[in-house]
């Protein structure tokens, strides 16, 4: 998609976004009115009455209320109709707004971009019809800055596109072997090295909950790491992200009739190669690895039983009382190696708990750990539209994970606190010294039907939330 910053345009398709003040002006001698301005409202206009739609306004809300995201929504929106009527090329008009120009641009590449969306690559029918050229009017913008706000959402939405196609990848096409191959080849001639280890490298590396977890498939397990040094004096700041490619639950085996959304449960791995993504093509003066472990949680022969022992590489000694909770087993090792790799702050990103969804919803990840860390992660949330919202440690619940005959178990007792066990588990595994947030991204991983910018389906949820956390971090 071309983007352009113009005074004018002569495209023949516009979309208006439009604000109760801009519609009181009859902008464009458009015969609008407050009701269309109403956030979530997308109204086509035909031309001197043929039946062709060449104007279709998008509500975001009074003026001095309007955010970032409220355009994204309605960019997403008023995108699929454009696409939905045959547009190739669009015109957008931006009202006067109280906010500054890049990330004005910022969201209307993202909104736009992120809701013309769509993942159909095994379908009979793919979708050949897409926006072409993007022309924005800058009005009384200053061009430079709204044009680098277009950069920044072109680069924030192709991570969010890339890690929304992993999650939606079916389990047959995207085993752990074939995920490592498609990361090694998309980072291939870019600022980010990819090492993958398997087999007895995993031994060696002494990753013992990734080898007990992926030990019931036949296609083994693997570690993705992704390194990218854009200033090496900065502290090393490592993402790990859980990747189980898919989740049956193990010999504890899941009920549900049916489960194909647990191809998603690497949506926090795929947080973390997306992160990697945009950070690499805006060239950000940061140090940071991306460790991903990446398993199939199946029963087998040869599977991980409830019982079962291990002994992590820190010397912690771990009961399996449920081999439906793999993920925090798998999180532990990246957590280790993230010391190990010498990281100073270690954020961790997972859809971890159903417990966690049940609190706080599908549009809300947990964000459990430091203050600092989950005060900055709450800030840049809601700037980019992947929300989180702080959770507490509970010190006390540390006995639910009490085994009679290993340092702890992988569940707690009882139906309750389900996401703060996992995360007290995971604590347990965090080197001395380090910074560390925990985010349980299990509610937003994917959305059931299309509203705003997404699609049904893998939401992408977590990228802009880490590499935006990431840079400002280092700048700190």
């Amino acid at each position: 998609m071309e983007w352009r910053v113009e005074s004018d345009s002569p495209l023949g398709c516009h979309i208006v976004l439009l604000t109760p003040e801009f519609a009181a002006g009859s902008p464009l001698g458009l015969p609008v009115s407050e009701r269309h301005a109403k956030k979530g409202t997308v109204t086509p206009f035909f031309r001197n009455g043929d039946g062709v739609r060449l104007w279709l306004t998008a509500g975001i809300g009074p003026e001095g209320e309007v955010q970032p995201e409220h355009i994204r929504q309605a960019m997403g929106e008023a995108g699929r109709m454009a696409v939905k009527e045959g547009w190739e090329e669009v015109a957008v008009h931006l009202p006067e707004l109280p906010l500054p120009a890049d990330a004005l641009g910022r969201a209307v590449v993202e909104g736009l971009v992120l809701g013309t969306y769509r993942f159909d690559r095994y379908r009979s029918d793919p979708q050949t019809q897409r926006l072409r050229r993007v022309d924005v009017l800058r009005g009384t913008r200053e061009s430079e800055s709204l044009f680098a706000g277009i950069r920044r959402g072109e680069a924030d939405a192709a991570g969010t596109c890339l890690a929304r196609d992993l999650a939606n990848e079916p389990a047959n096409h995207l085993r752990p072997d074939l995920l490592a191959s498609r990361v090694q080849e998309h980072f291939s001639g870019t600022p980010v090295e990819v090492s993958v280890y398997g087999g007895v490298k995993l031994e060696r590396m002494d990753l013992q909950g990734l080898t007990a977890v992926g030990k019931g498939s036949r296609y083994g397990p693997r570690l993705i790491e992704m390194h990218y040094t854009g200033d090496s004096s900065k502290p090393l700041i490592a993402l790990v992200g859980k990747g189980v490619t898919f989740d049956s639950g193990g010999i504890s085996l899941k009920t549900q009739r049916d489960i194909s959304d647990m191809r998603m449960d690497m949506a926090g791995a795929a947080a973390v190669i997306g992160a990697l993504d945009v950070i690499a093509k805006l060239r950000l003066p940061v140090h940071v690895v991306g460790l991903v472990p990446a398993a199939e949680n199946l029963p087998g022969a040869h599977s991980m039983l409830p019982g079962d022992i291990i002994r992590y590489a820190n010397g912690t000694t771990v009961q399996v009382a449920n081999t439906d909770a793999e993920g925090r087993l798998i999180l532990a090792d990246g957590l280790i190696l993230a010391g190990k790799r010498g990281a100073r702050t270690v954020i961790d990103i997972a859809t971890l708990t159903g417990a966690c969804a049940a609190a706080l919803g599908p549009k809300i990840a947990g964000v459990f750990g430091d203050e600092g860390l989950r005060k900055l992660l709450q800030e840049v949330g809601e700037e980019v539209g992947d929300r989180v919202w702080p959770m507490p440690l509970v010190e006390e619940y540390e006995s639910l994970l009490d085994s009679d005959y290993a340092d702890l178990k992988n569940i707690s007792e009882g139906p309750y606190a389900g996401a703060i066990t996992a995360a007290l588990f995971l604590k347990r595994f965090v080197p001395t010294g380090v910074a560390w947030a925990h985010i349980d991204m299990a509610g937003p991983m994917d959305t059931p039907k299309t509203k705003g910018y997404l699609p049904a389906g893998a939401t992408g949820f977590g990228v802009r939330l880490l590499a935006e956390a990431v840079n400002r971090l280092a700048s700190a």
